[in-house]
């Protein structure tokens, strides 16, 4: 189990972490002792989700107002309320053009994600010829851009955006607490990685199965609400 720290300043996956992962990402509702949970913590310690979802799309799941990072750190604002995009134009422009052009497969999945949008196919037959046609057509993707490939989706993101570098901004916010950042996938090791560069402690807890450079690891997410029960 990973420790327990005095004044901890939470960043919390969703997908995977908070809520089980699903075929349907519409259909990803929280732990059911997730939402108390959240609660409690928001009141007594800094908490932000961090997501590469759209944070409008989390007013679905979470009930308050939690600050969030959202679509991998090019997004910031409320759950519920504003959020203010941090996508350089380019990247924008980028996106569009590559949005009209994902290749046309049974099952593939298109998740419309404000500006920006990832491809699942979870649900294609034969998922690694679709993971091969994916990648042809990402083989020239403009420099604005990057990809990243998670849990049988592919996500675009605006180059030099990360949850890494949004947690390493919020974190010199708060100098005095210790980041807890506990994630589940791909994008999640560039938050392990920044929090630990840092000059200070930092608890890295990786959620579920996979090589990670997280210090600790949670099975899912009922140990996820264990973990975090403890806080209280």
């Amino acid at each position: 189990m990973p420790p327990v720290v005095d004044r901890p300043l939470f960043f919390l996956d969703y997908d995977g972490t908070l809520a089980p992962i699903v075929d349907d990402p519409s259909a990803a509702v929280p732990h059911p002792d997730i939402p108390d949970l959240l609660r409690r913590l928001e009141a007594q310690h800094p908490l932000w989700i961090v997501t590469g979802r759209d944070i409008e799309a989390l007013s679905q799941f979470l009930d308050r107002p939690y600050r969030a990072i959202g679509l991998h750190g090019a997004q910031e604002g409320t759950v519920g309320g504003e959020a203010r995009q941090l996508l350089p134009e380019e990247a924008v422009r980028a996106l569009r053009r590559l949005r009209t052009s994902v290749p046309a497969l049974e099952g593939l999945q298109v998740e419309e994600k404000n500006q920006t949008f990832a491809v699942h196919y979870r649900a294609v037959d034969d998922e690694e010829a679709a993971r091969e046609q994916l990648a042809d057509w990402l083989a020239d993707l403009p420099d604005a851009l990057d990809a990243v490939w998670g849990k049988k989706v592919v996500e675009l993101r605006p180059a030099g955006l990360t949850k890494g570098t949004a947690v390493e901004r919020i974190a010199g916010e708060h100098p005095d607490a210790t980041p807890v950042y506990l994630g589940d996938d791909t994008t999640d090791e560039d938050a392990f990685e920044s929090l630990q560069a840092l000059d200070r402690a930092a608890v890295t807890v990786k959620v579920g199965e996979g090589t990670t450079s997280a210090s600790h690891r949670l099975a899912g997410p009922d140990a996820v609400a264990d973990y975090l029960r403890r806080y209280l």
